[in-house]
């Protein structure tokens, strides 16, 4: 069978600035199982055109190559699958029009939709769109499965776990997939079906996260997840159980990218790689013995709680720039008992003053407009950044929570009627606020997310500390401060 997989163009709000390009490395990963037995192409859309935008808008750039384009690039291939990844609602519209564009080329290929949202709305998917099929879950082997029976002209697709399809009139959802247990049984992500190249050259002129500027990738040493943080959606598509690829295997992959595109620096896109302190250590020491060098980042954080000097003294070993650490609240009962996170804020603070001794720079995540938080609680979030501040934490991301389908935050703010009109998988691609509550209007949040924000502008320690010392004036007057110098 001839497959093509398609990372479809995206909705980028204005307010996120130039363009970013990151490779879609699920999607490669899912080649890398195909490949064995069919011929596969990979057309990373936004990548490929990443300088071309077309403004929808006042707020919102489409990104990527032109439906044109991508048309000529399906005709050319001939594929007798597409495979659209959407990996967040707010791309499903442009996922969809990857969709129609198959189907207008040739109404006879099968198109297939994975990802986060078709995981979470498999049904609104297959309603809303011409696709046959989708993927719920992991993807790798339900795709590897459905292909082959495609490939036999299978009519009976009852026995493939973790599909969805359309059946005369009705929609059929097969019964859930069983994770798989050992990652090390998959191969290394098909980076050879990517433009690795262009990757290189656009950070060179739009630097990501203003740090990565050389050849870069990312990679992924374990999947799933077991906490129940209410905005989260990672297990929805991983699931809960926390599965770890062995150090060798990481370290194999690492050495490969090294020696194969020049790679100089990686982002570990795990949701926690530092779960099991032994493997990392053991990760940084391979990576050490086997003399790699590159910088590298989790820039999806990891669990402060799983860090100590030791470790940390490891990982800088072994070429860790920067980590970002999750505390979501500077209110320890937001943290417990909203936000539903199992992590107690003194681990945080012990984190990052272990990171300035060791000489990691830290980043921290909050995320602000729970339900059941108040603004005052958000004033206390934003004067507890400033402690961290001077701790040693170096920059700060205050985001306001979005209801992600499959969260329990979603199925709060729909339960109370505290999603806002308007809302739709389109909406959540915008950057201001989808949920309301009688603590705070959505206004109030934006405001208080700008003012956050505005910790990663120049300021004193002299006047941080200043702040701090007076817990009734918070940080108001020196954010406004630092946001009018």
């Amino acid at each position: 069978m001839r497959v093509c997989l398609i990372n479809p163009p995206r909705i980028q709000p204005k307010a996120w600035g130039r363009p970013n390009v990151f490779p879609p490395i699920v999607m490669a990963s899912i080649a890398s199982v195909l490949e064995k037995n069919h011929q596969v192409t990979i057309i990373d859309t936004p990548t490929e055109g990443w300088n071309n935008l077309i403004e929808l808008d006042a707020t919102k750039y489409r990104v990527g190559l032109s439906a044109e384009t991508i048309a000529d690039r399906i005709k050319c291939w001939r594929p007798d699958v597409v495979i659209v990844e959407i990996p967040f609602s707010g791309w499903s519209k442009t996922a969809y029009e990857v969709v129609t564009i198959t189907k207008n080329v040739d109404k006879n290929i099968s198109v297939v939709l994975f990802g986060l949202h078709p995981s979470s709305r498999p049904k609104d998917c297959l309603q809303n769109s011409e696709a046959d099929f989708v993927v719920i879950g992991e993807p790798e082997l339900t795709l590897s499965e459905l292909i082959l029976a495609l490939e036999q002209k299978k009519t009976d697709l009852s026995s493939i776990d973790g599909l969805g399809y359309k059946k005369t009139d009705t929609i059929i959802l097969n019964r859930s997939r069983d994770v798989i247990k050992d990652l090390d049984t998959l191969p290394i992500p098909a980076r050879h079906l990517l433009p690795m190249q262009v990757y290189a050259d656009a950070v060179k002129e739009n630097p990501l996260r203003g740090e990565i500027t050389k050849p870069n990738t990312i990679v992924i040493t374990s999947r799933g997840c077991p906490f129940n943080c209410v905005f989260c959606t990672h297990s929805i598509l991983w699931g809960k159980k926390w599965r770890p690829r062995s150090p060798k295997n990481v370290v194999d992959e690492l050495e490969h990218v090294i020696k194969t595109y020049g790679i100089k620096q990686i982002d570990f896109a795990d949701d926690n790689m530092t779960w099991d302190p032994k493997r990392i250590a053991e990760i940084c020491e391979l990576i050490v013995e086997r003399g790699l060098h590159f910088e590298w980042f989790t820039p999806n954080g990891v669990r402060a709680d799983t860090l100590n000097e030791e470790l940390l003294g490891k990982m800088k070993q072994a070429g860790c720039k920067k980590i970002r650490i999750a505390p979501e609240s500077g209110v320890q009962r937001i943290v417990s008992e909203v936000a539903k996170k199992n992590l107690d804020l003194k681990k945080v603070e012990a984190a990052i003053i272990a990171c300035k001794k060791i000489g990691i720079k830290v980043g921290c995540f909050f995320v602000m407009g729970l339900i059941g938080e108040t603004k005052q609680d958000i004033e206390a979030t934003i004067q507890y950044a400033y402690k961290l501040k001077t701790l040693g934490a170096e920059s700060f991301i205050f985001s306001i929570a979005m209801p992600l389908y499959g969260t329990t935050f979603y199925e709060q703010a729909k339960t109370g009627g505290y999603i806002c009109e308007g809302f739709c998988d389109y909406a959540l691609a915008a950057t201001e606020p989808l949920v309301e509550t009688p603590q705070f209007t959505a206004q109030e949040l934006t405001e208080l997310c700008i003012k956050a924000n505005a910790i990663n502008r120049t300021v004193t320690t002299k006047k941080i500390l200043k702040a701090l010392r007076h817990p009734r004036r918070t940080a108001q007057m020196l954010l406004f401060k630092s946001n009018t110098t």
